[in-house]
Protein backbone atom coordinates (compact mmCIF):
# COMPACT_ATOMS: atom_id res chain seq x y z
CA UNK A 1 0.00 0.00 0.00
CA UNK A 2 1.40 3.63 -1.04
CA UNK A 3 1.32 6.06 2.15
CA UNK A 4 0.41 9.40 1.83
CA UNK A 5 0.97 11.80 3.66
CA UNK A 6 -1.30 14.79 4.60
CA UNK A 7 -1.08 17.83 6.68
CA UNK A 8 -4.04 19.64 6.86
CA UNK A 9 -4.37 22.88 8.24
CA UNK A 10 -7.30 24.27 9.53
CA UNK A 11 -9.84 21.95 11.57
CA UNK A 12 -6.72 19.68 12.14
CA UNK A 13 -4.22 21.90 13.42
CA UNK A 14 -3.36 21.87 17.12
CA UNK A 15 -2.74 18.90 18.93
CA UNK A 16 -0.56 15.92 17.47
CA UNK A 17 -2.63 12.73 17.44
CA UNK A 18 -1.93 10.95 14.37
CA UNK A 19 -4.71 9.27 12.54
CA UNK A 20 -4.63 6.56 9.16
CA UNK A 21 -7.57 6.36 6.81
CA UNK A 22 -7.14 2.92 5.09
CA UNK A 23 -9.27 3.69 2.00
CA UNK A 24 -10.81 0.59 0.39
CA UNK A 25 -11.36 1.37 -3.57
CA UNK A 26 -13.62 -0.34 -5.63
CA UNK A 27 -12.59 -2.59 -9.24
CA UNK A 28 -11.27 -0.41 -11.84
CA UNK A 29 -12.15 2.81 -10.00
CA UNK A 30 -10.36 6.09 -12.12
CA UNK A 31 -10.64 9.72 -11.90
CA UNK A 32 -9.92 11.83 -8.51
CA UNK A 33 -10.89 10.64 -4.72
CA UNK A 34 -12.22 13.16 -2.69
CA UNK A 35 -11.84 13.08 1.24
CA UNK A 36 -13.60 15.34 3.01
CA UNK A 37 -13.15 15.68 6.87
CA UNK A 38 -16.39 17.45 9.32
CA UNK A 39 -16.13 17.98 12.79
CA UNK A 40 -19.05 18.78 13.22
CA UNK A 41 -23.20 17.55 12.72
CA UNK A 42 -24.18 20.84 11.24
CA UNK A 43 -21.64 20.55 8.39
CA UNK A 44 -22.03 17.04 7.79
CA UNK A 45 -22.54 16.55 3.62
CA UNK A 46 -22.64 19.85 3.28
CA UNK A 47 -19.52 22.43 2.08
CA UNK A 48 -17.83 23.46 5.15
CA UNK A 49 -15.41 20.19 5.55
CA UNK A 50 -12.46 20.30 5.27
CA UNK A 51 -12.00 18.70 1.35
CA UNK A 52 -8.93 16.91 0.39
CA UNK A 53 -8.29 15.65 -3.81
CA UNK A 54 -5.99 12.68 -4.65
CA UNK A 55 -5.48 11.45 -8.30
CA UNK A 56 -6.28 8.06 -8.36
CA UNK A 57 -3.93 7.04 -11.05
CA UNK A 58 -1.49 8.36 -8.53
CA UNK A 59 -2.13 5.80 -5.65
CA UNK A 60 -1.81 2.18 -5.33
CA UNK A 61 -5.28 -0.02 -5.07
CA UNK A 62 -6.19 1.11 -1.20
CA UNK A 63 -4.22 3.70 0.21
CA UNK A 64 -3.51 4.78 3.62
CA UNK A 65 -3.71 8.58 4.20
CA UNK A 66 -2.04 9.27 7.22
CA UNK A 67 -2.79 12.64 8.88
CA UNK A 68 -0.03 13.86 11.10
CA UNK A 69 -1.82 16.64 13.49
CA UNK A 70 -5.62 15.91 14.37
CA UNK A 71 -6.54 17.69 16.88
CA UNK A 72 -8.93 16.47 20.10
CA UNK A 73 -12.67 16.37 18.75
CA UNK A 74 -15.19 14.49 16.63
CA UNK A 75 -15.02 13.74 13.11
CA UNK A 76 -16.69 12.02 10.13
CA UNK A 77 -15.27 11.05 7.04
CA UNK A 78 -16.62 10.68 3.50
CA UNK A 79 -15.18 10.24 0.27
CA UNK A 80 -16.38 10.11 -3.13
CA UNK A 81 -14.39 9.04 -6.67
CA UNK A 82 -15.09 11.74 -9.28
CA UNK A 83 -15.30 9.68 -12.14
CA UNK A 84 -16.02 12.03 -15.09
CA UNK A 85 -13.45 14.92 -13.52
CA UNK A 86 -16.54 17.49 -13.23
CA UNK A 87 -15.75 17.91 -9.15
CA UNK A 88 -18.92 17.03 -7.78
CA UNK A 89 -20.77 13.85 -6.77
CA UNK A 90 -23.16 13.12 -9.21
CA UNK A 91 -26.48 12.25 -8.36
CA UNK A 92 -29.34 10.51 -10.12
CA UNK A 93 -32.94 12.76 -10.10
CA UNK A 94 -33.48 10.66 -6.32
CA UNK A 95 -30.44 12.13 -4.90
CA UNK A 96 -28.49 8.62 -4.97
CA UNK A 97 -24.90 8.84 -6.07
CA UNK A 98 -24.28 7.81 -9.76
CA UNK A 99 -20.79 7.90 -8.34
CA UNK A 100 -18.79 5.54 -5.75
CA UNK A 101 -18.98 6.67 -2.36
CA UNK A 102 -18.04 5.91 1.39
CA UNK A 103 -18.51 6.96 5.29
CA UNK A 104 -16.20 6.69 8.02
CA UNK A 105 -18.00 4.03 10.17
CA UNK A 106 -21.31 3.71 8.50
CA UNK A 107 -22.52 2.75 5.29
CA UNK A 108 -25.07 4.35 2.68
CA UNK A 109 -28.77 3.22 4.34
CA UNK A 110 -31.82 2.21 2.46
CA UNK A 111 -32.93 5.61 2.92
CA UNK A 112 -30.01 7.61 2.70
CA UNK A 113 -26.32 8.68 3.98
CA UNK A 114 -25.74 7.84 7.73
CA UNK A 115 -26.05 10.64 10.42
CA UNK A 116 -23.13 12.30 11.53
CA UNK A 117 -23.29 10.49 14.72
CA UNK A 118 -23.07 7.18 12.78
CA UNK A 119 -20.18 8.35 10.91
CA UNK A 120 -18.02 9.81 13.66
CA UNK A 121 -15.24 9.41 15.51
CA UNK A 122 -13.43 10.76 18.42
CA UNK A 123 -9.88 12.36 18.81
CA UNK A 124 -8.19 10.87 20.88
CA UNK A 125 -9.62 7.20 20.98
CA UNK A 126 -8.88 6.18 17.91
CA UNK A 127 -5.87 5.91 15.94
CA UNK A 128 -7.45 3.99 12.43
CA UNK A 129 -10.17 4.53 10.40
CA UNK A 130 -11.66 2.38 7.69
CA UNK A 131 -13.13 4.08 4.98
CA UNK A 132 -15.03 1.65 2.49
CA UNK A 133 -16.08 3.10 -0.96
CA UNK A 134 -18.52 1.59 -2.95
CA UNK A 135 -20.96 2.01 -5.83
CA UNK A 136 -24.56 1.60 -5.56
Amino acid sequence: MKLILLYLASILAGTNYPLEIAVTLPENATGKLYLVIYDNKDNFLGEKGELSVYDISEVQKDPTIEINQVKEGTYAFVAFIDENNNGIMDKNRLGIPKEPIGFSVSKMGLFGPPSFKKASYQIPGTKSVELIIERF
